[in-house]
């Protein structure tokens, strides 16, 4: 760009070097519309070439990202193998969470999901640094996101194109809220999402595993919006739940949960507390968001308002590397 700059300025400068000129000559050369049109194409040709020079190694880039890609891609998926034979390994089968702040899954001052990174530890050693480990593996993947645009067509008629439309497995997270294990309350369960990029909604399953367990199935709906290439909103609007055990005995009820409106109590109950305890106004929650880090056709990693981390696989992907539910 820089030599046909340079070519246009002598050109347009022409007269004026041919006044100045020391002989005829050399006017008649500066002056010449052949001369200075084969320079001008001369010129032209340097910058097609340097162009090519300067893409060829940016191809090449991409050519040699992509083992790189795979090879990040499988120490994430073996550090959450790992992370699931500590998790075993634990004396207490995981962390034992529950519903409710006592249980320790939620925060007691904004009940916002705890983030687990600060409990793992006291599980297990093992435990813990196999948590770190996942974390770091999502992180160094970031880099070789092949995905730019996560929510291109969400919320549009073409919305089954979106790269996040379909059925995603939940294989780990460091959110307390989405984690469940055989020695809580809750019991053990399998986590799935179904989103509906048609639809603009996400449907969070959780189906409890054992007879033992009073839910059988919990199901949240929530109201979804891209609102940037790689972030989507989120309206919790209602969930689902079927019971088959209350108060110890065997039942089939089905509860609808009207989400919406229980946010709204629990903030105003949070509020007077505070208000009645004299304690500091608590600082305004996260926006309920996740923001898409990392995205294929097999897998997906995104981070919550809160900076919670979720992992998941398509439904044969995991199956077909036979990893464990989180």
């Amino acid at each position: 760009l820089i030599s046909i700059w340079l070519s246009q300025a002598v050109a347009l400068s022409a007269p004026a070097l041919v006044g100045r000129a020391a002989t005829p000559r050399q006017a008649v050369a500066l002056s010449s519309p052949a001369l200075l049109g084969r320079a001008a194409a001369r010129d032209g040709a340097f910058v097609v070439r340097r162009a090519r020079l300067l893409a060829a190694p940016r191809a090449a880039l991409r050519l040699d990202s992509e083992p790189k890609r795979a090879q990040a891609k499988q120490r994430l998926l073996d550090a959450i193998a790992r992370y699931d034979a500590a998790k075993v390994a634990s004396p207490t089968d995981g962390v034992p969470v529950d519903f409710g702040v006592s249980g320790g899954e939620l925060d007691a001052e904004t009940g916002k999901p705890v983030n687990l990174l600060s409990k793992l530890s006291k599980v297990s050693d093992e435990l813990g640094v196999a948590a770190c480990e996942v974390v770091a593996a999502v992180e160094a993947l970031e880099p070789f996101n092949p995905t730019a645009d996560p929510t291109r067509f969400f919320g549009t008629a073409e919305g089954a194109l979106c790269p996040l439309h379909g059925a995603w497995k939940l294989q780990f997270t460091t959110a307390a809220d989405a984690s469940f294990s055989s020695n809580s309350t809750r019991g053990a369960a399998r986590t799935q999402q179904f989103v509906d990029a048609v639809k603009s909604t996400i449907v969070n399953q959780i189906d409890f595993l054992g007879e033992s367990a009073a839910l059988q199935q919990l199901r949240i709906v929530i109201n979804a919006k891209a609102t940037s290439p790689r972030a989507v909103a989120l309206d919790f609007r209602y969930g689902v739940a079927h019971v088959r055990r209350l108060f110890g005995l065997p039942v089939r009820v089905k509860l609808f949960l009207p989400l919406f409106a229980l946010f709204a109590i629990a903030k105003f109950v949070r509020a007077v507390l505070q208000l009645l305890r004299r304690q500091p106004k608590a600082p305004p929650a996260a926006p309920a968001q996740f923001e898409v880090v990392y995205l294929d056709d097999e897998l997906r990693c995104h981070r919550t308002g809160e900076g919670n981390l979720f992992v998941q696989l398509r439904p044969a992907a995991a199956a077909l590397r036979g990893l464990a539910d989180a």
